[in-house]
């Protein structure tokens, strides 16, 4: 709703302040529902950490870039480290030249308290990405942990991160899912992440941190890159998962980040730093060009931190529309059908109008296209292919204010097996499957993800059914 109010009042900014104060209540109401909802379910879910000794045991460096942090900010940050339950650390701070000598003075202090601190103090300020590459640079560590300054991590964070490491062999890119802190330092809004998600990191910025990368591999692709300073991160991950096979990639499903919201946090609001939408626009067209795709970055109207790719296609495609029948089988549509583009759907639709969706029907790495499903419980039922179900359990317990409901049901992003009352097919891959697979939409979205092609939800292509 308040989304939707700050659309139409666009550059009338005094009005929308007057609105957010008007809705803070029951904003603060809906947050206080959903962290009790949260933290019900965690206490039955709780993670039970593995201590057993493990074999290696890598350094691992924390790298903080600061810029006139709070003070109270600054020492929580620091604490979460020092509390690490894994101890082979360090922690690298560059402060980015901070007016505030106050903040220069207590980085000082605390690291002549601890020699695992290391800090530096840079005598001009280079962002974010020239600070974090700095410290990249002074740091000893065999992977490198990306932390922000006003953020905290879980005790557990780096011993979940060296099992993994352990476990998994040439892992290069580590991720973990996180939790939102208000001012209070009260936990509010978990974001559960999937494993490793192309088309949703194309959509937002669904790692953020904490992310831990191998440092030789990191300092192969340089660092950050300054030109996407505001998206710097972002723009990284990217550059990262273009360079790496699904299998160096490896998400951490514990929530062992807090990050923490605040008057001028990109977390509030994205108004609050209005140069990164331009840097995020950058980060997509480069990447679309690197990888040599044809498609079209679009912001999200109505969320203007979402984003979504059309894909291009130069061909012209035949479409056929044909009703579900499981009592039918694949090979019955291969011998009647010899349209390029097959539309399965539970009642007659209206074949018009989808040169939007063929580009992505057409991708060779895609088996099934799925339009918006208007009922809210099947997408999130639908998570259950790339989610633990106790995860997706805790989302239906949600509403659309907490954003790990909110990104899944308006964002593109890939699945496995799926129920869709509406699916987009090219048929020449129909022929990649065994004729025998039952004409239904979990059949195929299964049949096809084993050959190796995603499942991709697509909100933005709204199919009509025939009147």
């Amino acid at each position: 709703m308040l989304q939707n109010l700050k659309n139409k009042i666009k550059g009338k900014k005094s009005i929308y302040t007057f609105l957010l104060t008007l809705l803070y209540p029951y904003r603060k109401y809906l947050d206080s529902r959903q962290r009790k909802i949260y933290e019900a379910w965690n206490r039955k879910n709780e993670n039970i950490v593995n201590n057993e000794k493990m074999r290696n045991n890598p350094l691992i460096s924390i790298v903080v870039p600061t810029y006139n942090t709070p003070i109270e900010y600054l020492r929580d940050m620091i604490q979460s480290v020092e509390n690490q339950s894994y101890t082979n650390w360090e922690l690298i701070i560059v402060d980015d030249a901070s007016p505030n000598s106050y903040v220069r003075d207590e980085i000082s202090n605390i690291s002549k308290d601890n020699i695992k601190i290391k800090s530096f103090f840079l005598k001009k300020n280079r962002h974010i990405a020239g600070a974090t590459n700095y410290g990249i640079e002074k740091a000893r560590g065999e992977y490198i942990g990306l932390l922000d300054h006003d953020d905290i991590l879980h005790k557990d964070a780096l011993l979940s991160v060296v099992e993994k490491i352990n476990e998994v062999s040439g892992v290069k890119f580590l991720y973990t899912d996180e939790i939102k802190l208000d001012e209070n330092g009260r936990q509010y809004q978990p974001f559960f992440k999937p494993d490793w998600n192309g088309d949703f990191l194309r959509s937002i910025n669904y790692i953020t941190h904490f992310a831990v990368i191998q440092r030789e591999f990191l300092i192969k692709l340089k660092c950050e890159d300054g030109n996407y300073n505001g998206t710097q991160d972002w723009e990284l991950f990217l550059r990262i998962t273009r360079n790496l096979q699904p299998n160096h990639i490896v998400h951490i499903p514990k929530i062992l980040y807090y990050w923490r919201v605040h008057k001028n946090s990109t977390a509030m609001d994205l108004d609050a730093k209005p140069y990164v939408v331009e840097a995020q626009k950058k980060a997509l067209e480069d990447d679309v060009r690197l990888r040599k795709v044809e498609a079209r970055v679009i912001r999200d109207p109505m969320y203007g931190a979402q984003w979504y790719l059309q894909y291009y296609t130069h061909k012209g495609v035949n479409l056929s529309n044909v009703l579900f029948d499981n009592t039918k089988n694949i090979g019955d549509i291969l011998d009647k059908e010899l349209s390029d583009v097959v539309i399965f759907s539970e009642k007659p639709i209206n074949c018009i109008n989808f040169r939007d969706a063929m580009g992505d029907v057409l991708r060779q790495d895609i088996g099934v296209v799925i339009p918006k499903i208007m009922d809210e419980e099947q997408v999130i039922n639908n998570l259950i292919s790339i989610l633990d179900k106790r995860i997706v359990e805790c989302i239906h317990m949600l509403n659309r204010r907490s954003f790990t409901r909110h990104i899944y049901l308006t964002s593109k992003y890939n699945l496995g097996k799926a129920y869709a009352p509406i699916i987009l097919v090219e048929r020449k891959k129909l022929n990649l499957i065994d004729r025998s697979t039952r004409m239904d939409s979990e059949s195929i979205t299964a049949a096809l993800c084993s050959k190796e092609m995603r499942t991709l939800y697509n909100p933005y292509i709204i199919i009509g059914e025939k009147r």
